[in-house]
């Protein structure tokens, strides 16, 4: 089978699953919706409770699902590294502390619409992306190892100092704090969709736009270079792309964990991997999967909502060691 028509029949499937998904999503919650009522009968309850917050709801988780699932498997590839993902690399420990002075402080005053936590959580991420970055380069070269060895430094770093200030913060204060750091996809209206739009497409498309020069690259340094890709430049491409749209999703639900982990992991186990194929299928498996996991969190225990980041955790944690156990080796792709 050619790629074209691999990459075809996979994202079909893979949308007919995410419809499935997410249609099961908007009809289920605590409060019972009928969907004639809701649209028929003209039922306000219903289409409110539909239209400002289930559909609201599962459009969120689509985009923070397939950002970060695109995001990890370019980061996969680019660092030929199964734990390459926006967690690992400090973004999410950045756009943390950024909540957190922000909650701190108790900053009410927003910018152009975003909440002051939003903004806080974003420009901490970025502030991240550029000191890791620096960090890791070697005589002029950005070193691929240390790029990684330096997300998870900051990343340490990072919460010792969120410890630090919860310390010496209140009640209401820490509560906030805990409830962010767990991740969220708590959303009403479009609103915080189309401000996260904003970063997340441009990012996609980029990574998107580059996977040939990605299948190339792990042939590696010196064959990528042979066939006419300008690696440096390819790899800061990927590294500020998934940056960008990773950081856009993280401050407005707060760190999500293993999305970026465990979506790849089970593409490349299914069908291979090509990066034309891994990619684009990343977004659809990982919009379908955080979905899912989104409505388990908030209807497993109804009418008590555990955050969605607590589901991920448990399930990527779960996989890790059900794949550890599996291989009896290191695990690499």
């Amino acid at each position: 089978m050619n790629a074209k028509k691999k990459l075809l029949i996979s994202l079909t499937l893979l949308f007919l699953l995410w419809l499935l998904v997410a249609g099961i999503s908007i009809f289920a919650g605590i409060y019972d919706v009928n969907p004639i009522k809701a649209l028929i009968s003209g039922d306000e309850l219903s289409k409110t409770v539909i239209l400002k917050i289930r559909i609201p709801r599962v459009i969120m988780a689509t985009l923070a699902g397939g950002v970060l699932a695109i995001s990890g498997a370019a980061l996969q590839g680019l660092f030929r590294n199964p734990l390459a993902s926006p967690f690992t690399l400090g973004v999410s420990g950045g756009a943390s502390l950024g909540a957190l002075i922000a909650i701190r402080l108790g900053l009410a005053q927003g910018f152009l619409g975003f909440s002051s936590i939003s903004v806080f959580a974003f420009l901490f991420s970025i502030f991240t992306i550029f000191f890791v970055y620096s960090v890791s380069k070697v005589r002029g070269v950005v070193a691929t190892g240390r790029l990684l060895l330096a997300g998870v430094v900051a990343n340490f770093l990072y919460s010792a100092l969120i410890l630090f200030i919860q310390f010496f913060s209140d009640f209401t204060q820490s509560l906030q704090t805990m409830r962010w750091i767990m991740g969220s996809l708590d959303v009403v209206g479009l609103d915080s969709v189309w401000k996260t739009l904003i970063f997340a497409i441009p990012g996609c498309v980029i990574l998107l736009s580059i996977t040939k020069d990605m299948n190339l690259f792990a042939l590696g340094d010196d064959v990528a270079s042979s066939l006419g890709v300008n690696v440096g430049r390819m790899e800061k491409t990927i590294y500020f792309a998934t940056s960008l749209a990773a950081s856009g999703v993280i401050s407005v639900t707060g760190p999500i964990g293993f999305v970026g982990l465990i979506i790849p992991h089970i593409l490349r186990m299914i069908i291979g991997v090509d990066n034309r194929i891994i990619l684009p299928c990343s977004f659809l498996l990982g919009a379908s999967f955080l979905t899912a996991t989104d409505t388990l969190s908030r209807t497993i225990f109804s009418p008590i909502e555990i955050p969605v980041g607590i589901v991920t955790a448990s399930i990527g944690g779960i996989f890790f060691l059900w794949l550890l156990m599996r291989t009896k080796k290191e695990v690499i792709f």
